[in-house]
């Protein structure tokens, strides 16, 4: 399961009713990626981005 995939799933899990707004390819293996293209929507999403991928490199 690749990174983006775990994000996702954690993102649909933690707020399913922004899960869409934070969802990115699931092909992508690099936090920072993530982080750029869920920031370039927008600053607030970008922050709950760099949340989830705390608590998924927590779990590791």
């Amino acid at each position: 399961m690749t990174l983006a995939e775990r994000y996702n799933a954690q993102a649909q899990r933690l707020l399913p009713h922004m899960a869409d707004s934070l969802t990115v390819d699931p092909t992508i293996t690099c936090a920072g990626e993530i982080d750029d293209i869920v920031f370039r929507r927008s600053e607030y999403l970008g922050g709950m981005a760099i949340a989830i991928l705390a608590l998924i490199e927590q779990k590791a």
